[in-house]
């Protein structure tokens, strides 16, 4: 039995109960009395993940009977929490909690990825306990009740076969990464420039179309859940979200808003200059996957606090003293901050200002894991922070 509680994967499960269990107090102490939640009878989130899962469970069909602008496999993993709504009305606070508990399930995945992703266990284990205590980590999927933990999972799965070196199974991951979400394709460049695998041209792209040809050929046009004409569909050429120059634009007259073209046209070249300099450098895996990753950030008109669990999972691994730690945190911290002022609280000028922070900490972050000197076996190091 000592031998069992020893076990690093026994002690995640712990942290992640514990931290669940907190994250849910909170919640329901704190944020459902103010009617962050809705009501009893009135849920304030009016999920379309709801109406998707009664599509598929009466026979219906994805694009063609219902809305939708994800791709097909995250509704089909939505269906279990789904379930609870459907059968037992939409009510509080099951509607709510059923989703919450099932995005946080993904964070448990996601952290016995992470224990198998350093040089040795004990690495991996710190590396998931960083993510598992970041405060974004339970913060979007408890407190905001997001769903990106589903995606950051599967591109964990893939970082850790490539970095296995195991090129078949991880061609499939991003594969199957981007039937959850598009957002996965960014290992996909990442892998190819270090590797040169031929896997990596071909695998994603006929996984992905694998997943969505029965709906393109039955529904046509409507299943390309990308198009960049469709407002909310899952391409970054729009204002959305916590984006910095998205909030600008909300407080400033028209006048003086940015346009999108130049936001678009910045964001196509600045991420074409960090997939060069990726390509130049071969900084390592997580260290380029973050490059591409910030300037997307950055650059983008379309950012969810949500996103930055991306980054989260890629820094953790990477993480070598208290101090980028304690920044590690509190970046996860501002961002949820300013993800409540831009709603429910409604103070644009305040989530712009806590949005800045959160950039700010962001690049300096990056700045430290990415740095050239910072490359080598960064866990190893007699500085790293210790769990017992």
């Amino acid at each position: 039995m000592t031998n069992f509680w020893k076990r690093y994967d026994v002690r995640l499960t712990g942290i992640f109960l514990a931290s669940l269990a907190v994250y849910l107090l909170i919640a329901a102490y704190y944020h459902a009395p103010q009617g962050y939640y809705g009501t009893i009878d009135a849920p304030r989130f009016a999920d379309p993940w709801i109406a998707r899962s009664e599509t598929i469970l009466s026979g219906g069909l994805l694009y063609r009977d219902v809305f939708t602008t994800t791709p097909p496999f995250s509704n089909l993993l939505l269906i279990p929490p789904s379930l609870i709504p459907i059968y037992l009305g939409n009510v509080n606070p099951w509607a709510t909690l059923s989703y919450m508990l099932w995005f946080s399930l993904f964070n448990l995945f996601t952290a016995l990825v992470l224990l198998r992703l350093g040089e040795t266990e004990a690495e991996g284990y710190k590396a998931a306990v960083f993510f598992l205590l970041n405060p974004l980590t339970f913060g979007n999927t408890i407190l905001r009740r997001q769903d990106e933990s589903v995606v950051v999972f599967f591109i964990a799965l893939a970082l850790m076969l490539v970095l296995q070196r195991r090129h078949v199974k991880a061609a499939v991951a991003i594969g199957l990464g981007l039937l959850v979400k598009l957002s996965a394709a960014v290992v996909l460049p990442v892998a190819f420039l270090h590797y040169r695998k031929w896997h990596y041209l071909i695998l994603p792209a006929l996984t992905f179309l694998l997943g969505l040809a029965p709906f393109l050929i039955l529904v046509g046009r409507e299943a390309i859940f990308w198009d960049f004409g469709t407002g909310g569909a899952q391409h970054p050429f729009q204002y959305r979200g916590v984006s910095l120059m998205g909030l600008w634009n909300q407080f400033h007259s028209e006048a003086a808003q940015v346009p999108l073209l130049s936001m678009s046209v910045l964001l196509v070249v600045g991420t074409a200059v960090a997939t060069l300099y990726v390509a130049w450098k071969q900084p390592g895996i997580l260290q380029s996957v973050i490059l591409l990753v910030t300037a997307v950030f950055l650059l983008s008109p379309k950012l969810h606090t949500g996103y930055f669990s991306v980054l989260i999972l890629a820094m953790a691994p990477l993480l070598k003293n208290w101090r980028t730690v304690i920044l590690y945190w509190l970046f996860g911290l501002i961002a949820i901050v300013a993800d409540f002022y831009k709603w429910p609280i409604v103070n644009i000028e305040a989530a712009f200002g806590w949005m800045v922070v959160t950039l700010a900490l962001m690049c300096l972050i990056t700045f430290q894991l990415c740095w050239p000197a910072a490359r080598p076996s960064p866990l190893a190091e007699s500085t790293s922070p210790e769990f017992l």
